[in-house]
């Protein structure tokens, strides 16, 4: 008995928090495998197989979509950290495959 909730102890404690629960395209569920084979093979073709598997780990994970997701909706802060009283909106250049698009973002008034 003791044996068993140890192993179930360090079972549930070898991910880190801070890590996404899924470590390679094997680890994601069948759904997601399917919507990014593409675009993973392409990554393995091109830069390789370690590049791809950073990609799934930053970019595909549920986790990390949701922390992208969060990061996005998050409001914008001052230069200490603190959220703005007061907000602008400010259109930046950003690169779109090769030509420049300019896109809206909310930056502080000082």
């Amino acid at each position: 008995m003791i044996t068993a909730v140890a192993t179930l102890l360090l079972t549930a404690s070898a991910v880190p928090p801070d890590q996404p629960r899924c470590s390679s395209f094997a680890t994601l569920s069948a759904a997601d495998q399917k919507q990014y084979r593409s675009r993973y093979r392409f990554r393995v073709r091109t830069k390789g197989k370690a590049v791809a598997e950073e990609w799934v780990r930053t970019q595909v994970c549920p986790e990390a979509r949701a922390a992208i997701r969060n990061k996005r909706r998050a409001q914008p802060t001052d230069k200490q950290g603190r959220p703005c009283r007061k907000t602008r909106t400010e259109m930046r250049p950003v690169s779109s495959g090769g030509s420049m698009t300019m896109i809206p973002r909310q930056v502080c008034v000082r």
